[in-house]
């Protein structure tokens, strides 16, 4: 098993640190380069709502993004002290018919619902807790880390 942990501000420009960890472990272990552009994806549309939304007091804050990696799965662990958010509360796209779909807002959530395999969410001692999961064969380099 991998892991790492990236300790980040709530800033657009700290998007890049975690794309780039990530892109750096994918190459690693390997991580299946189709696996990983779905978790690039996911990742920076959790990571941007966090930026985004979490505070409105617009002062400095900071989060968590741990990545673990075993032989079989990764995760995306979110963890952040923001206003409380279950983003599996946004609507289901697919279950609204399309004239009933929001114009904005709900899409980045509907697409990290089509390219993870897992999204879970828990608000513990005050923080944010997203996790996203992924199943598939890492490759044999992380058999032998």
């Amino acid at each position: 098993m991998r892991s790492i942990e990236i300790q980040m501000r709530n800033e657009v420009s700290e998007s890049a640190r975690v794309r780039d960890a990530l892109e750096s472990l994918g190459e690693e272990l390997p991580i299946p380069a189709h696996v990983l552009m779905q978790l690039q994806v996911a990742l920076d549309e959790i990571v941007s709502n966090v930026i985004k939304y979490s505070w409105s007091d617009g002062a400095k804050h900071e989060f968590l993004v741990r990545i673990i990696v075993d032989k079989e799965t990764a995760t995306l662990d979110i963890i952040d002290d923001g206003v409380a958010f279950d983003p599996r509360s946004a609507p289901d796209l697919d279950a609204l018919p399309a004239d009933r779909r929001p114009h904005l807002g709900g899409r980045g959530i509907h697409m990290v619902r089509k390219l993870v395999d897992g999204f879970d969410y828990r608000r513990i001692d005050g923080r944010n807790h997203t996790t996203l999961t992924k199943y598939c064969v890492i490759g044999a380099a992380l058999e032998e880390k």
